[in-house]
């Protein structure tokens, strides 16, 4: 059975415009325009397929790409392609990736021939229905200078904890392809988003850290995964590249910028696309950051997303990440400006509660402060002050044991616990039972 050319041609064509919304494939390629000039169905096969824009050889492309939506089975996929001389290739077979949440699929080449190329075209043959073609690419080459001189690091300003990270041996990552560069200095940071990888905890992260390193190494033919830091909704933090070498996340920009990248996807125009940041991951995004800009002597305010970069046209890392940069470049430094955690007081409800001989009250101090921990009873009476001076930076722990500041026994009884600093203060009820 064959299907109507044109029939199918004005349902399925779909013109994908440079700068699309499909940050999977915007990562590791520069989108170009695509439309669908052949749809057929034969021998229970379905056979689609579509022709690239032209684009310059001057970019020297070393591959191309395609995403493809839906969940139809991909069997095969073919690329053929136009030279400056006018000469159109014999079809060639290419690769296929698989992407989960939500399922999509890569179908891509990486070949000597495309580096002479200024137009390709793709062949998709399915078992199930016909794909939805929702973005193209082609991959251009990096033509930034790698430094070969030393490291030039600066002391640490500050002494922040680095915050737990999963290692690669952890994650389940390959070894790179082949070797590193180091950062010869540290002047960038940039924050991204994955775009269709999530997870919301660490058995999910492993898996989509290990699917990253796959598109990275396989599609695009890095020697690694490009990130340095990637970060699950979860807050979970996982080790990329090593921060202290080069990475591949921003195009003619990778020499001393280490790259952070959140799982999910953060762009609300696209159907699939309208995560929001969780409180974990911000809490770890600012962590994180503070600890790289301690470490590697930055300036917090110098943190970009990879929209900012020029050559790079893209959306990452979507609307709901890139509104909040400069709320989190203000809060990495109020953090390193505090040094680390705790943030803020926090003081917890005795336990256990009721007691009959002892209890126990933890607390955390931001900055060092004056601190006063006072029992009183239901009239109000002071009954036993248990801390009354100034406390250090950090997290703390005090009891009592159900006796009066005089060192007697009290009643049995409801008492009340007041925690007071500089502008902080909370009451809580006690429970003494005998």
């Amino acid at each position: 059975m064959k299907l109507s050319n044109k029939m199918l041609f004005t349902t399925l064509t779909i013109f994908l415009i440079g700068g699309s919304l499909y940050g999977q494939l915007e990562d590791i390629s520069r989108t170009i325009s695509s439309n669908i000039f052949l749809t057929e169905e034969i021998n229970d096969r379905f056979v689609l397929a579509g022709r690239s824009d032209t684009y310059s050889s001057d970019d020297d492309p070393e591959g191309v790409a395609v995403l493809l939506g839906g969940s139809n089975m991909v069997l095969e996929v073919f690329f053929r392609f136009l030279d400056t001389q006018g000469n159109m290739t014999e079809w060639i077979q290419g690769d296929v990736m698989s992407i989960s949440y939500p399922r999509r699929y890569i179908i891509y080449i990486r070949s000597e021939i495309c580096q002479t190329s200024i137009m390709f075209e793709y062949k998709v043959i399915s078992q199930v229905g016909f794909p939805d073609i929702l973005s193209t690419g082609i991959f251009v080459s990096d033509t930034e200078e790698y430094p070969e001189s030393d490291i030039r690091r600066k002391q640490g300003v500050t002494d922040l904890p680095k915050p737990v990270v999963i290692t690669r041996s952890e994650w389940g990552a390959r070894p790179p392809t082949y070797g590193y560069s180091s950062h010869p200095y540290y002047t960038k940071l940039t924050l991204h988003h994955a775009a269709g990888f999530s997870a919301d905890n660490t058995d999910e992260g492993k898996e989509q850290l290990r699917a990253i390193q796959d598109l990275h190494q396989f599609v695009r033919g890095w020697s690694d995964i490009g990130y340095h830091f990637v970060v699950d909704k979860g807050g979970n933090i996982y080790q990329g590249r090593p921060e202290t070498v080069i990475g591949a996340h921003v195009l003619n920009n990778n020499t001393g910028n280490i790259g952070v990248c959140v799982l999910g996807c953060f762009h609300p125009p696209e159907l699939y696309c309208g995560d929001w940041l969780t409180d974990a991951t911000m809490n770890s995004l600012i962590a994180l950051y503070a600890w790289i800009s301690s470490e590697y002597s930055y300036d917090p305010n110098v943190l970009l997303g990879h929209r900012d970069y020029p050559y790079n046209d893209t959306s990452c890392p979507g609307n709901n990440v890139y509104e909040n940069l400069g709320w989190f470049r203000n809060e990495i430094e109020r953090y390193m400006d505090i040094g680390g955690p705790p943030l803020k007081f926090v003081v917890s409800n005795n336990y256990p509660n009721p007691f009959n001989r002892i209890t126990h009250i933890d607390y955390e101090v931001p900055m060092a402060d004056h601190v006063s921990i006072i029992i009183y009873d239901v009239m109000g009476r002071e009954v036993r002050t248990l801390m009354d001076q100034v406390q250090t930076k950090g997290v703390h722990a005090i009891e009592w044991n159900g006796s009066s500041n005089y060192g007697e026994p009290v009643s049995t009884g409801v008492y009340f616990l007041q925690f007071a600093s500089n502008g902080y203060s909370k009451k809580s009820k006690m429970i003494l039972l005998k």
